[in-house]
């Protein structure tokens, strides 16, 4: 995911222009973001369903909406900035929360879609990883006229697949790596791989693959794109290295004050159901962390 030099210094100028308002050059308190009137909020481009441009060239998504209404609630306008993602989080993190871009920009009062991960954030002393919002699961697509509908990775194994039908995954995945691996590779015959999440969508909706296996939110977004319903299931997956985890948000270290701001509005949003109302927009269904 590491960009070069000269394309992020690009979007850096690009969202710089588009941007409300004079950025500042480091995070700040609840008192100053309310002063200032306005809440600088990163997110990352390119992260469909989440945050992303659309074709006018302004941000959109699930995100990018939490983060306008966290700025609503504080009473301020939201200076929404989307980002390239570094190498890493711990990058992004340092980049976003309290160094900023070495190409310029600032940093941002808020930061969206953190992992919330106990290392991680031990790690990451300068921050604050707080107000976890969502859980991202692992799932599987299904054409249920295709195949049944309690499914069972077995199905795709030499000895029960007959029709040699195939399930389709995302290369070099963590869904990937469990389906090639499971039972001592007997589903490899029969999984279809593809390079770009949007690829293996289609394939599905080409009913070239019956079953299709990934993030949750990503293949629901997509589908919902194409205008497609179809079940996604969530079946065994005993030896996944990871099956689910949980995003949040990042303050600087000196800014808790903001961060608890903003989760009371996170609590506020769930209760009410308007969090649930956001991602439905785009198709997804919301899971709250340990729903």
């Amino acid at each position: 995911m590491v960009q070069p030099l000269r394309l992020g210094f690009f979007f850096s100028v690009l969202f710089g222009v588009l941007s409300l308002a004079v950025t500042p050059s480091q995070a700040r308190p609840l008192d100053e973001v309310q002063a200032s009137k306005t809440l600088r909020v990163i997110a990352y481009l390119d992260n469909k369903p989440f945050s992303f441009m659309d074709k006018k060239g302004k941000p959109q998504g699930i995100d990018v909406e939490i983060g306008k209404v966290i700025a609503r609630e504080l009473g301020v306008e939201a200076e929404i900035i989307l980002r390239m993602p570094g190498e890493t989080a711990d990058d992004d993190v340092r980049v976003n929360v309290w160094q900023g871009p070495r190409t310029g920009g600032g940093v941002g009062d808020i930061v969206l879609h953190i992992p919330y991960d106990k290392e991680f954030r031990i790690r990451n002393t300068e921050a604050v990883i707080v107000n976890p919002y969502f859980e991202e699961r692992v799932a599987v697509a299904i054409h249920p006229e295709l195949i049944a509908p309690d499914f069972k990775f077995d199905a795709f194994s030499e000895t029960n697949n007959k029709e040699k039908k195939k399930i389709g995954v995302q290369l070099a995945t963590v869904a990937d790596y469990f389906l090639m691996t499971y039972q001592d590779g007997s589903l490899i015959e029969h999984i279809a791989h593809h390079t770009k999440p949007h690829l293996g969508v289609e394939e599905f909706a080409r009913k070239d693959v019956v079953a299709l296996m990934g993030t949750r939110s990503l293949i629901e977004g997509q589908l919902y794109d194409m205008g497609l319903k179809v079940p996604l299931v969530e079946p065994d997956m005993t030896g996944i290295v990871r099956k689910y985890w949980v995003v949040a948000m990042a303050v600087h270290e000196n800014s808790r004050d903001l961060g608890y701001a903003a989760g009371d509005v996170i609590t506020k949003l769930k209760d009410s159901g308007e969090m649930a109302g956001i991602f439905a927009k785009y198709g997804i269904t919301y899971i709250p962390p340990g729903g």
